[in-house]
């Protein structure tokens, strides 16, 4: 048996050459016989260091990634555990079954949860194109590509109909409730026994746990941990009801354990697939897991530290050390505002967000970080709504669009195309970082005005008026805006009542202050639309009028200021200012 596995190693790997492996149906095969002979395994039998044994009959690839070590770290920490050691003893049938279970695991189900993943991708594409070409045909049926197009039809439902057989035996097999059920127990075990050496006194778990990380856990392969976030990704997905077994306490325990100590993993990307499987199971994304996600946010170990974990790492992801990082941040910070939107509503989270925001060290970081997300986002999505006006605009005339050549009229669509999936993309992050912004400041502003914040979040609100309200929110007007998720009456709406949320003469100095976005015509403007589009009540849109009075008698007080003090004698001035 460690024979096929030390065999199969490769098949692991994102890019395999399946002729070098075996199959996926051999494999499951595999881990079925290896699951029997685990299911009376106990794990007080289970000897946790087996993997670096001298005589472990697992030979694990040299560069595999630990999960918070070196290799020269593991290599020194093993010299020091055998090296003057008498001979081993023999690893016991218990432990070396576990072992050889766990890694069929990561090179069976894993693999082809993968590669069931991949077939639902390919299918969709072909459907899209097989529609796409149908749906074009009059166009190209009289043209010189007309034999080409008609190859492509014809190779693509061909393919499309062997991914479907396809498919159709991996529903049989892999999506098998038994089977996935005995998959998540053997992950319950794996849990239960990292937990243990996390903390000896398991299942009486307290955090935080001990700065030192043990070094058994810090050498462990890196896929011990990540192929537990991926099985749940999958079943969370394709067969949820498979979530609920008696192993899925340890399951949320472990989740919890990991977020709230993330100084346990070295790497950041494995922390952001534990954040993923919290926002998968979160009902507002899968219903079905309500239970699930309701389990993590009520553990008795997450209500104190789940909070100020997940807002550092918020701010700690904004560098990660990969060349994607900075567009990786905003898809990890998108699953935490999600998760802290849930979390807000329980009252047994409540009163830490509340420390967090009074007086947490990662409060004043984490606002700076929206701030920035949300102005980069909402800037970025509406500029290429801007460009996407420009195009429809130039194909709404048809005269001139015929006139212009063959090789701009494709430059410009594959431009439409790119900024279409730009703005959606964008669009959605952005819509959910303001939704943050409008929740957070409805139940606390105190934390907002203080002198650090305050400043950036005014002129970050001014310039993003600026660009729904401003001269040039006419180019925002495009086709369908619906298509891209740009709902701009309720953008606007959440936008001014962050305003009015913030009201006081603190903010609307910082409002005054902006000298970049801020104009009286401006405000004047937004009151504009706000009554012709329906957006606020008449008492709502009284109020904003007022703290724009406010506003515009600090910027004539300010004026006043500059005009008294300009012609003031040398020796009454400051020497920065000589």
């Amino acid at each position: 048996m460690a024979a096929v596995v030390n065999a199969n190693m490769k098949k692991a790997q994102m890019q395999t050459d399946d002729r070098l492996v075996s199959t996926d149906g051999f494999m499951l095969n595999f881990l079925w016989v290896l699951q029997q002979l685990s299911t009376k395994i106990k794990l007080e039998t289970v000897d946790p260091t087996y993997i670096f044994h001298p005589r472990c009959r697992i030979i694990l690839p040299h560069d595999e990634t630990r999960v918070n070590a070196t290799m020269e770290d593991v290599n020194d920490w093993l010299a020091e555990l055998y090296g003057d050691q008498p001979p081993f003893s023999e690893p016991k049938f218990p432990t070396e079954c576990f072992f050889l279970t766990l890694h069929a695991h990561h090179l069976s189900i894993l693999p082809s949860c993968r590669r069931y993943i991949r077939r639902l991708r390919a299918i969709r594409e072909l459907n899209r194109t097989v529609e796409d070409l149908k749906n074009n045909e009059s166009q190209w049926k009289d043209s010189p590509l007309a034999t080409r197009h008609r190859e492509m039809l014809k190779r693509c439902k061909t393919q499309l109909k062997k991914l479907v057989r396809c498919k159709a035996c991996a529903d049989a097999g892999l999506l098998d409730e038994s089977f996935l059920r005995r998959c998540l127990n053997f992950y319950g075990l794996l849990i239960q026994l990292l937990l243990r050496i996390l903390d000896p006194a398991y299942p009486d778990i307290t955090l935080p746990l001990n700065s030192d990380v043990p070094k058994v856990f810090a050498a462990l392969p890196e896929f011990y941990v990540e192929d537990v976030a991926e099985f749940l990704f999958f079943i969370v997905q394709y067969s949820p009801q498979v979530l609920y077994e008696p192993c899925t306490q340890d399951i949320v325990t472990f989740l919890v354990v990991m977020l709230c100590n993330q100084n346990y993993i070295r790497n950041p990307y494995l922390v952001a697939k534990l954040v993923e499987v919290m926002f998968m199971t979160n009902p507002a994304v899968q219903p079905r897991t309500q239970k699930f996600f309701e389990m993590i946010e009520n553990h008795p170990l997450s209500t104190k530290l789940l909070v100020p974990s997940l807002m550092k790492f918020y701010t700690d992801v904004e560098h990660t050390g990969a060349t994607s990082e900075f567009y990786d941040k905003f898809t990890i910070r998108y699953h935490i505002s999600t998760i802290f939107k849930s979390l807000w509503q329980n009252i047994a989270h409540h009163g830490t967000f509340m420390e967090e925001f009074n007086s947490g060290k990662q409060f004043v970081r984490y606002i700076n970080m929206l701030i920035n997300d949300t102005t980069f986002l909402l800037d970025e999505s509406l500029e290429s709504l801007k460009r996407i006006h420009e195009v429809q605009e130039e194909m709404k005339n048809k005269d001139q669009w015929d006139q212009l050549p063959r090789d701009q009229q494709q430059a410009r669509q594959s431009q439409l195309a790119q900024d279409e999936r730009v703005s959606r993309s964008y669009l959605a992050l952005a819509t959910e970082t303001v939704d943050m912004f409008h929740i957070l400041t409805k139940q606390v502003q105190k934390p907002f005005l203080r002198p650090e914040l305050g400043p950036r979040l005014a002129a970050m609100l001014n310039f993003n008026l600026q660009q729904l309200c401003g001269p040039k929110c006419r180019d925002l007007k495009v086709e369908n805006p619906e298509k891209y998720g740009f709902e701009p009456k309720k953008l606007l709406d959440q936008l001014t009542d962050i305003y009015l949320q913030l009201d006081c003469a603190r903010f609307a100095k910082a409002i005054a202050d902006d000298q970049r976005s801020y104009s009286k015509e401006l405000f004047e403007e937004v009151i504009s639309k706000m009554r012709k589009a329906g957006i606020k009540s008449t008492i709502a849109i009284e109020k904003f009028k007022l703290l724009a009075e406010k506003v515009e008698e600090i910027v004539a007080k300010n004026a006043r200021a500059e005009i008294d003090y300009s012609d003031a004698p040398d020796e009454f001035r400051a020497p920065q200012t000589l």
